[in-house]
């Protein structure tokens, strides 16, 4: 009788629920992680990193390199740390019990863990375990995987996404190379990249979203600073060789000179977008052209005759080179794209040698592209610069941790707190919030928390406790200063959060986008948009509007460059001050401060 291999899943649990390992036991569950399977093991008190050597058959050498953090603050009771895998137990199970047990699953093109697990109401953990080795952020069409038939019909869709939240913030909490992030509902590669700091092209090089993003999809996103896993070097490469350097040059004389010239009630505008790709068409760079077509609208209201001229770059340097010698493209006054560093060279040499201005809307760039290349999305290295005044005078910091921490969020608020001091503290499930409440200052002091929690849970909790402190003062009268709390952007995704409690604590936040809803001007953008396509926009929507909005003004004002340069300019989203920095380009220096206040205002500076 044929047998079939599989492994046993043992009762321990990969996520932030997981019951504590037994010192001495080796886990169950193996995930791949960037191609290398690793045994993913919750630390027992005792265990040393030693004895962890020993029990899983590694050198400590292996083991500290895949667990950097260990080595510099040391191993944590409690802790997720990963594991080399070089063999996986396996025992024989019969046809006919694999056949009872088991229901065997294909992966078809576009199926993803989520929804895989969402077909069968399965729990992620279970999938995980009875699949070994499995990788839940690339799925390959044709795989096989097993479906325990006793765990069916047993998890909700709600239930499954918060185990996949948990489960990335576990695998981001043991890797040193990648973060991971779950997509949800409406987000687009554009705002994770925001997020992130890192570019889309980065997401794409070591992610398969040629099908567009889906809600529930785990993409594994590079760590900014790193490279890219071996097995992604290669696509990296490509999304990433134009920083800087020589650019190849296209022939002066193909090229006729166009000095700047007043404005004379006509405009031209070029839209360079990837609007398909191996004939599938790209939903989100539709809606950055439709968003551009309400701006183009706007300003032939205003009297402007406006051309607005597509070009589809196909996501091909070699389509946009020959875009650059099309006669509507050397008719234009602005260029707005191409949307990928990549494509850009030929572009950013057209407009050294013509003048005209180009805008890249979504690509953070390399050096040495000049002057007249205008970057939209806002320095990372000045994405904090507006919290400094958060920390300065008399203020009680306070930094809070939890059992999964953002380590790089940490290190850039200990840049921005300075030689300021601050306390410290650790909460987690349990620990008595009478230790936050010793912390707090008196009235006439104000109280600035860092909550450096690195998952919804910790968040959650962390809030929760602070609110609660608050209250017990107030109904003992106890006197207590102004309370703020510092965040991350990330948090308006998290599902769960008590949002009430962003305007009770007073949070703040940076980041590079935030739609005002109250904003006149958003929505009427959300009025016009909805008549003229059916449906809500995007953050493409927005970006596209901006970048017509404010590039075909600027033209308007009788030359884009001077209009910009210097100037700060409030399109939908966060205002833009254009500034040429030390690398040659003209970038955005402005982020948004987002503040929810407790008289539940939220401004946006």
């Amino acid at each position: 009788m044929k047998s079939w291999l599989i492994v046993l899943a043992a009762s321990v649990l990969l996520f932030g629920e997981a019951a504590a390992q037994v010192p001495g036991t080796r886990s169950s569950e193996v995930v791949s992680m960037a191609g290398t399977d690793y045994y993913l093991h919750r630390v027992a008190p005792g265990e040393t990193v030693y004895s962890l050597s020993r029990l899983y058959g590694v050198a400590e050498e292996r083991f500290y390199e895949d667990n950097p953090a260990v080595k510099e603050a040391g191993l944590k009771a409690g802790e997720t740390v990963r594991v080399l895998c070089t063999d996986v137990p396996e025992i024989e199970l019969s046809r006919r019990k694999m056949q009872r047990t088991f229901v065997t699953h294909t992966v078809q093109p576009g199926e993803t863990s989520y929804s895989i697990a969402k077909r069968y109401s399965l729990a992620i953990n279970t999938l995980i375990q009875d699949n070994p080795g499995l990788d839940p952020s690339h799925l390959k069409a044709g795989q096989e995987l097993l479906i325990r038939k006793s765990e069916m019909d047993k998890t909700s869709p709600q239930q499954i996404l918060s185990q996949m939240d948990d489960f990335a913030s576990t695998l981001t909490e043991v890797s040193d190379e990648y973060v991971y992030h779950l997509v949800e509902m409406g987000e687009t590669l554009y705002a994770i990249s925001r997020e992130y700091g890192v570019t889309v092209a980065d997401i794409e090089a070591g992610n398969d979203v040629r099908g567009g993003l889906k809600a529930g999809v785990l993409l594994r996103i590079p760590v900014p600073g790193r490279e890219l896993a071996a097995k992604d070097t290669a696509a990296g490469e490509a999304a990433g060789a134009v920083g800087g350097g020589e650019h190849p040059l296209l022939p002066g004389t193909e090229v006729p000179f166009r000095e700047s010239r007043p404005y004379a009630g006509e405009m031209e505008l070029a839209l360079l977008l990837p609007l398909s790709d191996d004939n599938t068409v790209r939903a989100s760079f539709m809606e950055f052209y439709e968003g551009a077509l309400i701006a183009a609208d706007e300003l032939r209201n205003a009297g402007h005759s406006v051309v607005l001229n597509l070009f589809n770059t196909e996501r091909s340097p070699e389509t946009v080179r020959t875009i650059t010698a099309a006669e509507a493209f050397r008719h234009s006054d602005v260029i707005i794209g191409p949307v990928y560093e990549d494509e850009l060279a030929p572009v950013a040499e057209y407009s050294r040698l013509t003048g005209v201005p180009v805008v890249s809307p979504l690509a953070d760039l390399g050096e040495g592209y000049g002057a007249r290349v205008f970057s939209m999305p806002p320095d990372p290295s000045r994405r904090y610069e507006k919290m400094g005044p958060l920390f300065e005078g008399d203020k009680n910091i306070v930094f809070i941790t939890s059992d999964v921490n953002d380590a790089a969020f940490e290190r850039e608020m200990k840049a921005v707190v300075g030689g300021n001091p601050y306390q410290r503290v650790v909460y987690r499930k349990g620990t008595p919030s009478q230790q936050i409440d010793e912390m707090l200052a008196g009235s006439g002091t104000d109280n600035v928390f860092v909550v450096l929690a690195g998952d919804e849970t910790g968040v959650d909790l962390i809030l929760a406790a602070l609110s609660s402190v608050q209250n017990s003062r107030l109904a003992r009268s106890k006197r207590t200063g102004h309370i703020m709390v510092v965040g991350n952007s990330r948090w308006v995704r998290y599902r769960n959060l008590d949002r009430s409690l962003f305007f009770k604590l007073n949070v703040s936040f940076v980041t590079s986008y935030h739609a005002d809803r109250g904003n006149e001007a958003v929505l009427d953008f959300d009025r016009r948009y909805i008549e003229a396509f059916g449906r809500v926009p995007s953050l493409y929507s927005y970006r596209g509007y901006d970048a017509v909005k404010m590039f075909g003004g600027a033209v308007v004002a009788g030359n884009a460059e001077p209009a910009v340069w210097g100037s700060v300019m409030r399109p939908l989203q966060p205002p833009c001050r254009f500034e040429t920095g030390a690398g040659g380009n003209t970038g955005n220096t402005e982020w948004a401060l987002v503040t929810y206040g407790n008289d539940y205002t939220i401004s946006v500076r």
